[in-house]
């Protein structure tokens, strides 16, 4: 098969229906992975090319997926899952849906990326930090001087309840800040923070200049516009940007365990890790060269708050931003 048949046929595949002929059949595998699609769909399609094992993929985003693998608990129909949450997985892991794997390159991946039971592993990662146009770009900035009223530029984020980014970006900076992030960020909303929709709709926004800044936004998306042409900048404070992993796991109900370990195997192939790349994402393997884009900063500092422990707090802190800061009425400073 070629490359290209491939592709067409993973593209096809997303459409595939699944009646009970379809699961009767089982002898492909079937994939839910989140964005970006692009990357996913070229994973799968060398995947198959490579193996001649057909895969069905369901491509949507981390809360979507979610979702779906709830209404199908008592009729699983997904192998393999990749997440662009590791607290997604997490979750999945607690409750025993996870079927651990012991695979033989994990001592050529940043290990602290993955879960130390082998439940699952991170492919790839990205760090949140803030966009801003380069026109107001400032090289010191920090975080509190972003919500504290440091920076006079009007600022956007990506809505936390809309992007699983910009929530886990939430997350980790209220568990690393403690009680002084909130009223940090009840002072940005004061001071005119505003939300969009999701990271597409922040961007646009700050590409068209209605926004000098995005607080929040994660970069693979931002290096992606700046290899493209757009002046912006990707900020990272000296204090460090909130990682987000983007785990694979494979699921305990898998009819196909061993077709299942391949795919996943595959993910971390050179040639796999290597279009991570291509999409500014930080790859897993360590032997595997930055984005063109990206390489300028090289790999941030960064904040990293363990799976289990923001696993505890997630909900709880992301309801009292959405009642303190994103929905609640104030008076604007």
């Amino acid at each position: 098969m070629t490359l290209a048949a491939a592709a067409a046929l993973a593209t096809a595949l997303v459409f595939a229906g699944c009646g009970p002929a379809a699961d009767a059949e089982r002898d492909h595998l079937v994939v839910y992975s989140a964005g970006p699609r692009p990357l996913a769909e070229e994973i799968i399609a060398a995947f198959m090319e490579s193996t001649g094992i057909p895969v069905e993929l369901f491509a949507a985003t981390t809360g979507q997926i979610m979702a779906k693998l709830e209404a199908e608990r008592y009729r699983p129909r997904a192998d393999v899952v990749v997440f662009a949450s590791g607290v997604a997985a997490e979750s999945l892991k607690a409750e025993g849906r996870l079927l651990p794997y012991d695979p033989p390159w994990l001592d050529e991946t940043r290990r602290q990326w993955h879960d130390p039971d082998n439940h699952y592993f991170a492919t790839s990662a990205a760090v949140v930090g803030i966009a801003l146009r380069a026109a107001v770009y400032a090289p010191d900035i920090e975080w509190e001087d972003v919500l504290g009223g440091g920076f006079a530029g009007r600022l956007t984020m990506p809505s936390p309840s809309r992007s699983g980014s910009a929530g886990d970006f939430v997350l980790a900076y209220t568990l690393r800040e403690g009680d002084a992030a909130w009223p940090r960020f009840r002072s940005a909303r004061r001071r005119g923070l505003e939300f969009s929709a999701a990271n597409s709709q922040a961007i646009t926004s700050l590409l068209i200049g209605a926004y000098d800044g995005i607080v929040g936004a994660v970069d693979y998306l931002i290096y992606r516009q700046i290899a493209d042409g757009a002046d912006v900048r990707m900020h990272f404070p000296a204090s460090g940007g909130a990682l987000v992993t983007r785990p694979a796991a494979i699921l305990a109900d898998t009819p196909v365990p061993e077709r299942a370990q391949r795919f996943v195997d595959f993910y971390f192939t050179r040639e796999s890790q290597e279009r991570v790349a291509a999409a500014h994402l930080l790859p897993a393997r360590k032997d595997t060269e930055l984005s063109a884009a990206r390489r300028v900063d090289g790999m941030p500092p960064v904040f990293e708050v363990p799976a289990e422990g923001a696993l505890r707090h997630h909900a709880t802190v992301l309801r009292r931003f959405q009642l303190e800061v994103e929905r609640a009425a104030v008076v604007r400073e």
